[in-house]
């Protein structure tokens, strides 16, 4: 037969009470049928875990952890086959067990109350789902022998639990880190900023020209101004000249009569100066109508003849 280590039984400590099979002695009081004790596959849940509370030598209440009640005897049987159910503290004997090593390391679990039977499974079964008995001592029947082991992983279960989703979420988190830069690479960015560039330069053309376009009238408008101020310049002094030919004038001494040194010629090669000057104006402007300056001024001249 196959032997384990014996577990010491101490106060405050939770441990599972398991058959042969492995599966757990349970509390199932949830259920509508009877037997509210019976085996389960363990799953570390507190239904399946127990203390042991001493009374005596090698005496104790086994209190299930989920409920804090008691493993007791159904109606306070002691007969063969009388279940086992769970109920509060009573201080009862039929709540009290003795708990019987065996050489192999495995325990019988003996009712105070029912005289020393041990606890059993209904039809020697120790599946799960097996309600849980009395009997009294069969040799070498499995079903009445028990392997109590603590329950120490309990706090490093939660803790592990509570890790791995630390670690998943870091684990996803890592490659979303590595990938995060490569979103940002500049390396697709010059498509973008060659087409804002080109439209950008586009714009600024268009606007260039719009602004040229307007700058062209004011340089035309100076240079009317420009002829304008000439004209009337000419106009001015061909009056004046005109009024002060209409003074007598006393020829020197020593003028010669026949020579033609009056203010007709004088005013003959302004105007002619006027002219080639407005036309010369008119030219840079790029008008082709400075013929009607020259006529203005060939009328001025005429009128003051």
């Amino acid at each position: 037969m196959k032997t384990v280590a014996q577990t010491v039984i101490e106060a405050d400590h939770f441990y599972t009470i398991a058959a042969h099979t492995g599966n757990v002695i349970q509390a199932v009081e949830d259920t509508k049928e009877a037997g509210t004790v019976r085996l389960g596959k363990y799953e570390h849940k507190p239904e399946q875990e127990w203390s042991f509370i001493r009374v005596g030598d090698g005496v104790y209440r086994i209190r299930n952890r989920a409920s804090g009640k008691l493993l007791d005897l159904t109606m306070t049987g002691t007969a063969n086959g009388t279940w086992l159910h769970l109920w509060e503290d009573v201080g009862g004997t039929s709540q009290m067990w003795t708990v019987q090593p065996t050489p192999e390391g495995t325990v019988r679990l003996r009712s105070s109350w029912a005289g020393g039977k041990c606890v059993d499974t209904v039809g020697m079964g120790a599946a799960v789902g097996t309600v849980l008995q009395i009997w009294q001592e069969v040799s070498g029947a499995d079903d009445q022998l028990w392997t109590i082991a603590e329950v120490k992983e309990r706090a490093k279960r939660a803790a592990k639990k509570a890790e791995e989703p630390a670690v998943e979420a870091a684990a996803e988190a890592a490659p979303a880190a590595e990938k995060a830069p490569a979103k940002k690479t500049a390396a697709r960015k010059p498509r973008t900023t060659k087409k804002a560039a080109a439209a950008k330069a586009e714009a600024a053309e268009e606007g260039k020209a719009e602004t040229a376009a307007p700058a062209e009238k004011p340089a035309g408008n100076s240079i009317d101004a420009k002829l304008d101020a000439i004209l009337n310049a000419v106009t001015t002094l061909v009056k004046a000249l005109s009024q002060k030919a209409q003074e007598p004038v006393q020829p020197p001494a020593d003028a010669d009569p026949g020579k033609d040194d009056g203010v007709d010629g004088l005013l003959a090669g302004i105007t002619k100066a006027a002219q080639d000057s407005a036309a010369q104006a008119a030219h840079r402007s790029g008008r082709t109508s400075y013929e009607a300056v020259c006529e203005e001024s060939q009328a001025a001249y005429d009128a003051s003849t």
